[in-house]
């Protein structure tokens, strides 16, 4: 009897190991985790969703962790390799350390910041980035963080074209992990600002994004504060951009042409951490300006 019960428990591991390495064993969740982590200043530090942006020649990925400390990091290139971040080359990584508006960002492009990423992985068919990254970023006030033994795995890119000389007429961004991609784009450059908006069809959801910036707005990162501003707003709800950053890639006076990406934070009515990511726009707009 005792010989027949070791047959059949022997019979029984054999089938439940079998079916574990069918199904992919413990193994191939990990495989495709999406995942950004490290240490800042040796607190641990991990990114909700984290997300990237690609062009022609550069890759931006940002990860905003539960508490809405934000951090971004710009690599100009898209080869793999490593790469030491510099104010001459084009590569840097910041930190907004919180989701108060006006918050001054630590940037490796300040004081003795530095560091390094080194890009693992750039997966054309699954759109996704992998690599590993360090770096010190500092503060005007001569504060600093310091980010170790930083990852980011299976981050999730989507690529834009910006030296296409013609404009797309689009306005897309992420909420809530669905893509959006706005039916009503508009810019307007008036005496004081230059403001860029999309409203998604009402029949989907109500809902826009309107993001206000200096009426001659130049190329580079702009952070939301006393001269850039933007609102989420949701059926009669408006909301406030806090943490987050305006990119302008392109802001042609000539044509009046103007593209650039976006995202931020803000927070709901139930004082909840929302964020809006992977914003995109790329536009024509109308000139309102007085000449004199």
């Amino acid at each position: 009897m005792n010989r027949y019960l070791s047959i059949f428990i022997t019979m029984l591991l054999i089938a439940s190991l079998s079916l574990l390495y069918s199904c992919g064993g413990t193994n191939s969740g990990k495989a495709n985790l999406v995942a950004m982590y490290g240490l800042v200043n040796g607190s641990n530090w991990r990114g909700a969703d984290p997300t990237a942006i690609v062009s022609e020649h550069k890759i931006k990925i940002n990860g905003t962790s539960a508490n809405g400390q934000t951090m971004i990091i710009t690599l100009n290139t898209k080869e793999l390799g490593e790469y030491t971040f510099s104010p001459t080359n084009g590569h840097f990584a910041e930190f907004i350390p919180n989701m108060a508006s006006g918050t001054e960002r630590f940037s490796t492009l300040i004081g003795d910041g530095g560091g390094v990423l080194r890009l693992t992985s750039f997966n054309e068919e699954t759109k996704t980035l992998g690599g590993e990254f360090s770096f010190k970023a500092c503060r005007s006030d001569g504060a600093s963080k310091s980010v170790t033994e930083g990852r980011f795995t299976n981050v999730p890119y989507t690529f834009y074209n910006f030296e296409d000389e013609q404009y797309n007429n689009v306005f897309k961004f992420t909420h809530n992990n669905i893509l959006w991609e706005a039916v009503n784009v508009s810019g307007v450059k008036n005496d004081t600002a230059m403001i860029v908006k999309g409203e998604c069809d009402r029949s989907q959801a109500w809902q826009s994004v309107t993001l206000q910036m200096p009426q001659n707005v130049s190329a580079g990162v702009h952070y939301f504060g006393q001269d850039v501003s933007g609102f989420f707003q949701s059926g009669f709800y408006s909301f406030p951009a806090t943490a987050g950053a305006i990119t302008i890639t392109e802001n042609n006076t000539q044509n009046k042409i103007i593209k650039g990406t976006f995202f931020f934070n803000y927070r709901n009515n139930n004082n909840e951490v929302q964020s809006i990511s992977d914003g995109v726009f790329d536009l024509k707009y109308t000139d309102e300006t007085v000449v004199e």
